[in-house]
């Protein structure tokens, strides 16, 4: 995986709209806006069926996408049916953890081209069993909705760490600063033991997979705050070491009182991190405790949700696999469960103690 670039920043090949995709909608609701808003025919994506169980979400929906009632459902195994009938090309999920893993199976039975939401599952056995559903059906098609990678400050540190053409291009940090505070007082659907780390962690452990290659070890511990309204710990930390050498340090908190995201990398040409802009770079000095000049990098091109439906419409039409695929998300679902382990066992957890083959 490292050292590779998102299928739409290697070419156009992505957004070239060969046939239009008409897509069930299953969860309308909070976070089953976006693909209401970004499924639009100049990127190949036309909403066609719309399914939740909440009536008044369904008829929201319905409202903003044109759809009439004929094409609303509030059963899903209904609304699948109809889909693998031809009244849709794929399905996108947007629907709480725990139902990722058996909605994406159906959808794989009936034919259908799948997008869940992140985390791909609520732990590493039902992680495993989607991974090893969509390897028996070898003409599938499923994916992750993992945005973050999409956006400008990651896309910048792709070109950071891979791109030697970039202004701020670094190579391989030696080490990385990852912090993410979050202001989350309601717990919402995060009820469930380590819920943080398999819903949240998700999205920052496909960022370091993608920017810095296998993860090989994880030292981790959990926490919760004497106000924190979540029954589980919602907070982590971790030393996280990679097969490239890289470490990084970790602070994941949904009881923080400031949203904060802090991304900082160093290596032996400089050093790159997040600022108000979006990324400064400053070469590294020489001189004991010396210091350069940061330089404000040019935004990055980017269009998050956007452009994870591009690669995901040229996995369906083109076979382009992404690296949001299940496949591919089944390393960053061993990170949470490496993340786990060493929690529950307060030691360090080596990739090879999980069953699964490293990608």
């Amino acid at each position: 995986m490292e050292g590779t670039l998102p299928t739409t920043m290697q070419s156009k090949f992505a957004q070239d709209v060969t046939r239009m995709l008409r897509v069930l909608h299953i969860g309308v609701a909070n976070r089953g806006r976006w693909p209401l808003d970004r499924c639009k025919p100049e990127i190949g994506f036309r909403s066609a069926m719309l399914c939740d169980v909440n009536a008044s979400a369904l008829a929201e929906a319905s409202a903003i996408t044109g759809l009439s009632s004929h094409v609303c459902y509030t059963d899903i195994d209904q609304a699948l049916d109809a889909a693998s009938k031809g009244a849709a090309d794929c399905v996108i999920a947007c629907v709480p953890t725990k139902f990722h893993v058996p909605l994406a199976m159906r959808a794989i039975d009936l034919g259908l081209p799948v997008m869940i939401e992140k985390g791909m599952a609520p732990d590493w056995t039902s992680a495993q069993r989607l991974a090893d559903h969509v390897a028996r059906h070898p003409n599938s098609r499923a994916a992750v909705a993992q945005n973050y990678r999409y956006n400008p400050v990651e896309r910048g540190l792709v070109r950071a760490f891979n791109d030697a053409s970039h202004a701020g291009y670094i190579g391989r940090p030696h080490f990385l600063e990852y912090t993410q505070l979050r202001v989350r007082p309601s717990p919402g659907t995060l009820t469930y033991p380590f819920a943080s780390i398999w819903d949240m962690s998700c999205h920052h452990f496909d960022n370091l997979l993608a920017w810095l290659g296998p993860i090989s070890a994880i030292t981790a511990q959990s926490w919760r705050a004497d106000y924190s309204p979540y029954e589980h710990d919602p907070n982590t930390t971790a030393h996280i070491e990679f097969a490239s050498g890289t470490r990084v340090h970790y602070v994941h908190t949904h009881d923080a009182a400031r949203n904060v995201l802090t991304i900082e990398a160093h290596s032996v040409l400089g050093a790159i991190r997040t600022c108000p802009e979006g990324l400064t770079y400053n070469a590294r000095p020489l001189e004991q405790f010396g210091g350069r000049p940061e330089t404000i990098l040019p935004r990055e091109n980017a269009e998050g949700e956007a452009d994870l439906l591009r690669d995901f419409y040229a996995y369906v039409v083109h076979g382009i696999e992404p690296g949001v695929s299940v496949r591919n998300n089944l390393e960053v679902m061993a990170a949470c469960e490496m993340m786990v382990r060493s929690i529950t066992l307060g030691r360090r957890v080596v990739r090879d103690e999980l069953a699964g083959v490293a990608s």
